[in-house]
């Protein structure tokens, strides 16, 4: 007979006997929040379980048993009782909680697994707080077993008015409101949080989210039950007669049999509050040019993503949305936005990454409300030609994917309300204007991500230059930085030099002298890309104990680059290294216990690097090395059983030539 208890921590434990684990696991532990089950062997299960119990959780155990029987020991159903448990360290909250399971199993012992499931999430819905209910309901608009973007679910929640004001903390925004509520329904197992481990840090937590199949399946239920979204898949039969109703959200995936869908803007819909067109295939052209915008007169958010429309262009009288909040167009056909934009005064997030070179109106300034503006890479102004000003959005709080040919930067001093900067930078004059931004916010600011051009020059002493280098440096909201202008080296290393910077790419920099000595103290670099003569020297070296997070390597077409070591303990959590096109070469040593945590490995057109260096050997945890395009001479001391390196490498378990 299985059995387990849901501990305070959220943790769900338990013996296996019964759960179908195989032999030799004894004991498991379900973590809902994290996806984490964990298995283990040992003698006396019941006894070691002890163990993990507190002295004030022991008087809970049998409410937990107890619990536990009741959800059938099911892990998913645990999983869920356990977030509504979380917090509740009462053995008279626990018995309130197990009544509630009682009353929601109405058919007693004899309900069926599948059933038994279904109760139980019914109950973690109908429990939660009522600001949390329609967060999770709007979850089912996006498609099944795709992630989604935690940002744009935040400007979503925010554009429906789902996230109050009256919620905020002492200096929060209400997108710190929103990630606070969307950690609350993964606490309470909910929704399954996924957080990028390689792309994290305090400022940014690359995080996206989706939904248990039968999580979503209530999500749709009670969101059709209680008229909050519908939502069409046009690969599965349409019907037509609950699309008429009275729900306020309309979701349609997957572009197929559009026709089919003609009364959607052929009908006059006043209570339709968001209407979302996602990730269509090109398949056809998007012809809704007849569609009456002045037919939604409530909708407050229009996402077309992925959409093609006849010639091109939006269908006119978008201005008549005037309670619009939120306009998305990512990935869609579109070359122009019209001017009447300008007519919108409600609106907050404007996506214009399209899939054209975009005329963006210059009065896009105008609309003063306007909080976060996504652009593409290549924007033209419709009227005065020119560059898009930023003057007048006072109130903008991200700005991403700028390209500074196309904006004017003179006045971001008056941006006085930005979280996010995000774009890339091709001209000296705006580099300056940005640093100087960043360094005097930088408090303020939470993520900053830059790619500086060839245009840009960072390799002289004389006019700053080094100096605007440091300072962009020293900004502790940069995570992410490509630059491929000339840096002839880098800053003196100052304990607050790329405190926050978890990507950085250095392409064609020319650094003459070794970049490791100062990259290798960043204390939260992830990845770093050494590309196409970043570095002109001829040895480089990864000292003992340096780059403590770094976990993956592109070292590419450094072309004077002779001899590389990597001394003992270096990169300690290293997982990925590749070697691409170092044709010059020779040598690389790797000492004992350097990169202990290797596990794939890419060595490609290093002509003339004579042999696997003798570390490898003891880099237990590599799995896969993959070499292309080397000297057959190099090759074949690696290759044959009796090859002169093969002893090196025989621990690997996958070798690709």
């Amino acid at each position: 007979m299985a059995y387990g208890f849901v501990g305070v921590d959220g943790w769900v434990y338990g013996s296996s006997e019964g759960l179908g684990f195989g032999d030799g696991v004894d004991g498991w532990a379900y973590s809902g929040v994290d996806g984490v089950l964990i298995r283990w062997r040992m003698r006396s299960t019941e006894t070691e379980m002890r163990k993990l119990i507190t002295t004030e959780s022991k008087l809970l155990e049998d409410e937990g048993k107890e619990i536990v029987r009741k959800c059938g020991c099911l892990p998913l159903a645990i999983s869920v009782i356990g977030g509504i448990l979380r917090g509740k360290k009462t053995s008279s909250e626990w018995e309130k909680v197990k009544k509630n399971i009682d009353l929601y199993l109405k058919q007693g012992e004899g309900v069926g697994k599948d059933t038994r499931i279904l109760q139980i999430l019914d109950l973690s819905y109908n429990v939660l707080p009522y600001n949390l209910k329609p967060c999770f309901l709007y979850l089912g608009c996006f498609q099944e077993d795709k992630d989604i973007e935690a940002e744009q679910l935040y400007l979503l929640w925010m554009a429906e008015g789902m996230i109050s004001s009256e919620n905020k903390g002492r200096g929060e925004t209400l997108r710190d409101v929103a990630e606070r509520y969307l950690y609350e329904l993964a606490n309470r197992c909910m929704v399954q949080v996924k957080v990028e481990d390689d792309e994290y840090s305090i400022y940014d937590r690359s995080v996206s989210c989706r939904l248990h199949d039968l999580m979503r399946d209530l999500c749709l239920s009670k969101g059709k039950q209680e008229e909050f979204v519908e939502v069409v898949d046009t690969h599965r039969p349409i019907d037509i007669g609950s699309l008429l109703g009275r729900t306020h959200r309309l979701a349609i995936h997957n572009k197929e049999n559009w026709e089919d869908l003609q009364f959607v803007y052929e009908r006059r819909n006043q209570n339709l509050r968001s209407l979302l067109l996602l990730h269509f295939q090109y398949t056809g052209i998007f012809t809704i040019s007849c569609i009456d915008f002045g037919m939604f007169t409530s909708l407050k958010i229009l996402m077309l993503e992925g959409c093609e429309f006849k010639n091109d262009k939006l269908p006119d009288g978008i201005e008549k949305l005037i309670l619009l909040k939120h306009l998305s167009l990512y990935e869609s056909k579109v070359d122009e936005v019209p001017p009447s934009i300008r007519k919108l005064p409600c609106l907050q997030s404007l996506d214009v990454r399209t899939n054209c070179q975009l005329k963006l109106p210059s009065v896009i300034n105008s609309t003063g409300r306007l909080r976060h503006l996504f652009l593409p890479a290549e924007i033209t102004c419709i009227e005065r030609g020119g560059k898009l000003k930023l003057d007048g959005l006072n109130e903008l709080e991200t700005l991403s994917w700028f390209n500074s040919q196309s904006v004017d930067f003179s006045h971001i001093h008056k941006l006085v309300n930005l979280r996010e900067l995000n774009g890339y930078i091709c001209d000296e004059e705006s580099l300056s204007r940005i640093v100087l931004y960043i360094s005097d916010h930088q408090y303020q600011l939470r993520k900053t991500i830059f790619g500086i051009s060839s245009s840009c020059t960072m390799n002289s002493e004389q006019g700053g230059s080094i100096d605007l280098l440091r300072k962009m440096l020293m900004c502790h909201s940069l995570v992410k930085l490509c630059m491929s202008c000339h840096v002839r080296k880098l800053p003196a290393y100052e304990p607050q030099l790329c405190r926050n910077l978890i990507y950085l790419t250095l392409d064609d920099c020319r650094m003459e002298e070794d970049p490791m000595q100062t990259l290798e103290k960043f204390p939260m670099l992830r990845t770093l890309q050494l590309v196409k003569n970043a570095f002109v020297g001829r040895e480089m070296v990864c000292r003992a104990a340096g780059f403590p997070q770094l976990r993956h390597l592109y070292i590419i077409s450094l072309r004077s680059l002779v001899e590389w070591r990597v001394e003992e303990s270096a990169m300690p959590n290293l997982s990925t290294l590749k070697l691409n096109d170092l044709f010059n070469l020779v040598e690389w040593r790797v000492e004992e216990r350097a990169m202990p945590n290797l596990s794939s490995l890419h060595i490609v057109r290093c002509k003339k690097l004579k042999m696997i260096p003798e570390g490898l050997r003891f880099i237990t945890t590599l799995q896969k090395m993959t070499i292309r395009w080397m000297p057959q001479k190099f090759v074949d001391r690696i290759r044959i059983v009796d090859g002169e390196d093969y002893d090196k490498i025989k621990h690997i378990p996958s070798i690709n030539f």
